[in-house]
């Protein structure tokens, strides 16, 4: 599948340490069979003589071509719809950073970028998050993390000093009739004196 190939090639370059222009070349060196003779054929389509080759651009021709319009346009509301909800904050970054591939041009500006991460977040996280307005993804997903620590460390004190502990006995109950009155425990021993048995 496409996405497939293009996210091992993105782990690669990223052991690598390659540059968005960087990518392009040894991207399409590793296109083999009819994936190399597509390359050929339109490469100097998608990058004319002296066009700056950027990454974005080849995995746009790539997935036109190899990876459904339909299936493009899921991942693509997939990514849009994208909400923490009951997520942990690293489990909604992970999943942003997975979708954001199918949606790259609504995330290549790093102040978009980091504004639709904000507005994914959960809202106890995002009313937190927007006060100091971060400019960049990075900052946005890390002070999330210490918002989302916070929180936790905030409810396990609250939840050992200051949360009731519930005895499920059942003191002072008194017994009620049928129809819902209450009903005095009968009484006894009363007005007569205790007697000792010798």
């Amino acid at each position: 599948m496409a996405p497939g190939w293009i996210e091992k090639l993105e782990k690669a370059f990223e052991v690598l340490g390659c540059t968005d222009e960087e990518k392009v070349t040894p991207a399409a060196y590793r296109l083999e069979g009819t994936a190399d003779d597509w390359w050929k054929a339109t490469g100097g389509r998608i990058f004319p003589e002296g066009a700056a080759l950027t990454w974005i651009a080849f995995t746009e021709a790539f997935n036109g071509k190899y990876f459904s319009e339909t299936a493009r346009e899921r991942k693509l509301v997939e990514f849009q719809q994208l909400r923490e909800n009951r997520l942990a904050i690293d489990q909604y970054e992970a999943e942003f950073a997975r979708l954001s591939r199918y949606a790259p041009r609504m995330v290549e500006n790093p102040i978009d970028k980091a504004r639709r991460f904000r507005d994914g977040s959960r809202p106890d996280l995002r009313r937190q998050m927007i006060a100091p307005n971060p400019r960049t993804y990075e900052d946005m997903y890390e002070r999330g993390q210490m918002i989302e620590r916070d929180m936790k460390e905030r409810a396990a004190a609250s939840g050992s000093r200051f949360a009731p502990v519930r005895d499920r006995r059942r003191f002072g109950k008194r017994p009620m009739a049928d129809n819902g009155r209450f009903v005095p425990p009968p009484r006894k021993n009363i007005g007569k004196p205790n007697r000792q048995t010798s």
